[in-house]
């Protein structure tokens, strides 16, 4: 790890992480050097020490990979202002300068696309009851269709690690990121190989649930020993939603990760409009617990495409965070951090009250 960054990450560091998730969708910060360069100094002056950009969305890389191509049939995301462009390697040049953290977020984690290439290879998937991909519930009450990697295949469980494994051999990051997309939604597991794995190798008796769920913390398993052979000061981040919804509905139990020593940081996503949920959530024995083991940071959303979040709202979750002494917060995402409307027309926030918020 470059000395720059090994100063911003600390583990018992009493610095407030200040982070933001950078993505290509409803978002032009990525789309070239220049929207990079601009977009990293105007987070660094206020006063932003940590990226989170997404390095793999809707089944293929924003950047070259040859692993990714192997198994997708392209390096890069088709069609899209990452051809001819390392995107991660402009990004770690232009972030060092301004001591800013990249810890690559593999946004899509074992999500993808029921058209993209890797999902059409059938037998990678896994399935509902009726043999179908899972829908999971989209934006504005639409379906929003996705299949889902098989955590239980060997050739995804390969996929995964290689994947990510190649990133920190290959770009002097500072970690790597899981979100609520790792996971093994509570509806999936139905395929012919999933069902025969259960029947033949649940030598410890586990219930359908804690099964599936073991199958997910195998893999999570096999890409932190991987990633800890090849870079031992690599920081492992996840961002999961709330332990009780993460387990229910996704099999994730980041609680279980931690004991297991398998995370380094969570980025607890709290996406809640009202202040006295909001601190609620941050108030549960789980979060409380955790936040004295490893460093805690708090996803806060700041708007999307066609939802506003005002700046006082951020300023008051911010304000809960900093008060109840967490690590830090990510906002997610760069475009409505400064901006208080995208569409349908674009509002910009007040920059002196960016500075108030995040500055002051």
């Amino acid at each position: 790890m470059p000395d720059v960054l090994r100063v911003i990450w600390v583990a018992k560091s009493k610095m407030v992480l200040k982070a933001v998730w950078l993505t290509n969708v409803d978002s032009q910060v990525m789309n070239s050097r220049a929207n990079l360069a601009e977009g990293l100094q105007r987070l660094a002056e206020l006063g932003f020490n940590t990226i989170y950009p997404a390095v793999w969305q809707r089944g293929y890389t924003l950047y070259p990979s040859a692993v990714a191509q192997e198994l997708t049939g392209a390096s890069v995301l088709p069609n899209s202002p990452f051809v001819g462009r390392d995107v991660l390697a402009e990004i770690i040049e232009l972030a060092q300068p301004l001591t800013i953290r990249v810890v690559p977020w593999f946004e899509y984690g074992l999500m993808v696309p029921p058209q993209s290439a890797i999902a059409r290879q059938y037998s990678l998937l896994s399935l509902d009851i009726h043999g179908n991909i899972q829908r999971i519930q989209g934006a504005n009450g639409k379906q929003d269709p996705h299949a889902w990697l098989n955590p239980s295949c060997d050739r995804v469980r390969k996929f995964m690690v290689d994947l990510i494994t190649d990133v920190v051999n290959r770009y002097p990051v500072a970690g790597i990121q899981l979100d609520d997309h790792f996971a093994f939604p509570v509806e999936l597991g139905y395929d012919l190989l999933t069902q025969q794995l259960f029947q033949h190798q649940n030598l410890a008796r586990l219930n359908w649930n804690q099964w599936r769920a073991a199958q997910l913390t195998a893999l999570l398993s096999q890409i932190v020993s991987s990633v800890k052979s090849s870079r031992s000061d690599c920081l492992i981040s996840i961002s999961p939603n709330p332990l009780s919804f993460s387990k229910s509905r996704y099999l994730v139990d980041w609680q279980q990760w931690h004991d297991l020593g398998l995370i380094d940081e969570l980025v607890l996503q709290v996406y809640r409009d009202r202040l006295d949920v909001f601190i609620g959530e941050l108030n549960k024995p789980e979060v409380r617990a955790i936040k004295t083991k490893i460093p805690t940071l708090i996803g806060i959303l700041t708007g999307l495409k066609t939802r506003s979040i005002s700046s006082e709202t951020i300023a008051a979750q911010i304000d809960v965070i900093i008060a109840n002494q967490f690590g830090g917060y990510s906002c997610f995402f760069y475009e409505t951090l400064f901006n208080q409307q995208l569409s349908p027309i674009l509002v910009s926030r007040n920059k002196q009250q960016l500075i108030d918020i995040f500055n002051g």
